[in-house]
């Protein structure tokens, strides 16, 4: 999958005080007034953003996956949604951003799941299931499902975002397998044909899935791990 998942923030010096100076008598305030905190009205207007742009994100992503990406233009998104397309340009900049807010909404609790995969007081196979289940769900929402049937050509001129989200997930299954081998939970195996294997199957879940379909993705996920774990763990004496 194509994944996720902050800037740094400087902070303000401290000024320190000396012994003299904290007795001198301090001058009359002549700066600006500090500004107040926003108000309700201005907290619910920004509210109201985030939630026309997460519609408008939404709506987009189902037309690239029913329609295609090169098929579907602005135009259709805005008249989808009952706007006008300069009124789109004030919530997302082109096609390509719509794209890749699409990437990032579909796997928003990424970094909380990696941080469950260092968590060593939990087996690794139960890691490797809630990772599964976690990518499947990721995978087969509006938004992950677009960049599956999608896939990342388009945005390969936005930088290496998408490589590096998908490395890093690449990445995770192969620790998690060579974790396994070396506490003899999972039997030798290539740890890089192990994630092609899981990310081919899982990727192709999006082609064929359906939601008033009888198995809920949970379930397909938890399938898909009883029968490779079959495969690939030890033996229980």
């Amino acid at each position: 999958m194509p994944a996720q998942p902050a800037s740094p923030v400087t902070e303000p010096a401290t000024a320190s005080l000396t012994s003299d100076a904290a007795t001198a008598t301090l001058p009359q305030a002549t700066s600006t007034p500090a500004q107040k905190p926003p108000t309700r009205r201005k907290k619910l207007t920004e509210l109201r953003h985030e939630d026309k742009r997460t519609a408008i994100l939404r709506t987009a992503a189902q037309l690239f996956a029913a329609k295609g990406y090169e098929s579907t233009s602005l135009d259709m998104i805005a008249d989808q949604l009952g706007m006008h397309k300069a009124t789109l340009y004030h919530y997302v900049d082109n096609k390509e951003s719509i794209l890749y807010q699409c990437l990032v909404k579909s796997f928003g609790d990424l970094d909380t799941v990696m941080t469950r995969m260092e968590d060593r007081s939990i087996p690794v196979l139960e890691r490797m299931r809630l990772f599964v289940r976690s990518l499947a769900l990721a995978q087969n929402n509006d938004f992950g499902r677009c960049l599956v049937l999608v896939g990342a050509r388009p945005l390969e001129l936005t930088g290496d975002e998408v490589r590096q989200f998908q490395r890093r997930l690449d990445t995770t299954v192969r620790a998690l397998i060579t974790e396994g081998i070396a506490d003899g939970s999972i039997k030798p195996c290539h740890p890089g044909l192990f994630s092609a294997l899981l990310f081919g199957a899982l990727n192709w879940v999006p082609h064929w899935y359906k939601d008033n379909g009888k198995l809920g993705v949970e379930e397909v996920a938890n399938q898909f791990m009883d029968m490779i774990t079959q495969g690939i763990a030890t033996p229980q004496r």
